[in-house]
This record gives structure tokens, sequence and C-alpha cells, in this order.
């Protein structure tokens, strides 16, 4: 085998080059890796905003949230793969009231697939998947458009909002007024949910600006803030930056995986990590919650007893209005469901302006 030097020989008489630099060498590991923040959990700094969910109710029915009912109540659904039944649970008399259940149809195996869900002060509206196995429908799937009074009563198909075969991946609802907005794909609606037709909305592209020191591609933004993330370093701890659309109040976080953020002030991140080593025997790093109003970050989310990993599911993206998020991780036993409920959380260091940045 040539050694480096004589491959060099060769590769100069096969290409007449006149040099041939070795390549720089990768940086070595060092002895000692930098430490990830002890961030404190949420629930030592935002203690209000913690509620509990049963995650059973009668009969040994599986139930999720979904949105807050207000302060007291929370809206829970049981079957969310197959015909749900809504339910508001009272967190001051711990009982459940059923609100509703889906049409019989829709007792079926993974062909009526809960999608997202709003709320408003009158009415509850959510998507679906449906999928049914007709001659003329074999196979394909679309998006439909549901309601119901918040105050419970029938469960009513609203529209259809996509066609045959078009099932986009992301899917965004919420109620403006009394009509129903929807995003999906190349596809967006405003749904009277009174009746009427829908009006078809023109679909923005949303390219985010292109910062200094921060990946485009990787770059997303809200309403006026964006997260972007910093080029990985060997051996180093990821990070984030969460700065304005016209790259002002920068700040640093250390975490990983930013989206844009919920209400434009939440960051819902992977935890930091030390890019080039994974260690096989512990569990990926704890998902993270950063406030952008007092530039705090706090650990979320649940560890399960058989699963090496943590669990953390969003309401502020496919199960709540947007404005009012909730995030939610269920006990280790499987037997109640940690509810954060943003809206909880005082928005008063918001109004005093900025906080400290980088």
């Amino acid at each position: 085998m040539l050694s480096p030097a004589g491959l060099c020989g060769v590769i100069l008489l096969l290409l007449s080059a006149t040099s041939c630099a070795a390549p720089p060498p990768l940086p070595g590991r060092p002895e000692k890796l930098p430490a990830a923040p002890e961030y404190e959990p949420a629930a030592k700094i935002w203690p209000d905003a913690f509620v509990k969910v049963p995650a059973l109710v009668k009969k040994g029915s599986a139930l999720e949230p979904a949105a807050m009912l207000g302060k007291e109540k929370v809206l829970l659904i049981a079957g969310r793969w197959s015909r749900p039944t809504f339910h508001s649970y009272d967190l001051r008399t711990k009982k459940f009231r059923t609100l509703g259940t889906a049409p019989k149809w829709t007792d079926c195996s993974a062909c009526f697939e809960l999608r997202s869900v709003a709320t408003s002060e009158t009415r509850i509206v959510w998507t679906v998947g449906v999928y049914r196995s007709e001659p003329w429908n074999a196979g394909k799937r679309h998006v439909e458009l549901w309601t119901m009074p918040r105050s419970g009563g029938d469960m009513k198909l609203v529209t259809w909002l996509t066609g045959h075969d078009e099932l986009p991946m992301d899917d965004e609802l919420s109620i403006a007024g009394d009509d129903a907005v929807w995003r999906g794909g190349s596809h967006a609606y405003r749904v009277p949910l009174g009746g009427g037709p829908a009006q078809r909305l023109s679909v923005a592209e949303r390219k985010a600006p292109e910062f200094p020191g921060l990946e485009s591609l990787a770059t997303q933004c809200g309403r006026e803030w964006c997260v972007g993330m910093v080029p990985s370093r060997r051996y180093a701890l990821t990070e984030l930056a969460v700065l304005r659309k016209d790259g002002s109040d920068r700040r640093k976080v250390v975490a990983a995986y930013g989206k844009p953020l919920m209400n434009d002030r939440f960051g819902l991140f992977g935890g930091p990590y030390i890019g080039d080593v994974y260690d096989g025997d512990n569990p990926g790093p704890q998902p993270v919650l950063y406030d952008r109003c007092t530039d705090t970050t706090a650990r979320i989310g649940g560890l399960l007893k058989e699963d090496p990993g943590y669990e953390m599911r969003t309401g502020g993206e496919t199960a709540a209005a947007p404005d009012e998020p909730i995030l939610y991780w269920t006990s280790p036993d499987r037997k109640s469901w940690t509810v954060l409920d943003l809206s909880r959380i005082p928005d008063s260091p918001c109004q005093g302006g900025s906080v400290s940045t980088e």
C-alpha cells in the first residue's frame, strides 16, 4: 500500500499538478467536553402554568389533551385515530362531561384521523384526514373541516379542504371571528362556520431573511421574530439564535432544532448536544422551552420507563389555537398527562420592551 507521500507523487504524475497539499487535520477531541447548561425544570420556574389531567376515561379509553377551554377546563379527546369523542374535564371537580362523538361511520381503523383542533368562545373546529375504501376512492385521502358548539352537541362536517389524494404534512388551523382559517401545503381557506362558500386565500411564500452567521435553510420566522441555527462546530454545544426579522435584538440560546416561536414568544427546542458525540447508554437531550420575554430556558418533557427518550407533544402547532398553545407529556405510568398551559405564564415581561441580548 502506498504511503501518503507516495500517493501524492502518483497524483502529481497523473494530473500534471504543480502541488499536492495534504488536507488539514481534523481537530482532535479535547480531554474535557463542554458541559450543557443546567436548566431548571419549567415546573419550578412557572409552577402556576401546570395542570394534571387523566390519561384514561371510564372503560379504559385513552385520552389526549387538545386545548384549554378556559382556566379550569381542558378539552380531552378519546379515539383520536377512529371515531373521536370530545370531553370537557373540570380541573376543580375532577369530573368529565362528554361534548360529542363523531358519526358511526368514522368507527374504522385509521380512516378518520384527527389532525388539528382550534377553539373560540363558542365553537370547536378540527381537521381530519379521511380515508374511506370505496371503489371510486381506493387508497386516497383528503382533509375535511368539522365543527361543533363549544358547549357540546352534534359534530358536523363543514367542507372538504383538499381533493382526493391530497394530505399535506403541515396543517394550521385557527378561528377568526365567525370563520375558520386553515392552511395546509399549497392550500389556504377562510371558511364561514355558519354556512356559505369558502374563500380561497393566497399562500405567501414563507421565506426567511438571511442573517450573517446563521444557516439560511434552517432559519424560520413568525410574525416579527425568527429562529436560526448557528453552524455546528466539532465538539461544541449546539446553539440557536433568536432575533427580529430586521436582525436586531439577537440573543443566543444553547439548544437545537428550532422552529418558529409559538405566539412569537415561546420556543419549543431540542435540548443542546455536542456535535459528533453520542452516548448510546443515555437518553437523548431533554427538550427545552425558551421564553423570549425573559430570556429564560427551562427543561420540559417526561422520561418514559420503557423508552430511552423523552416524550413531548405540542398543542401549539397541531392541537390548539396558535395564540394559546399547550404543551403536554405523559407520566411514566401513562395514567395522567402533565399540561403546560402557556397562556398562564404572565405576559407582563413583554410589555417592558427588549431583554438582554448577546
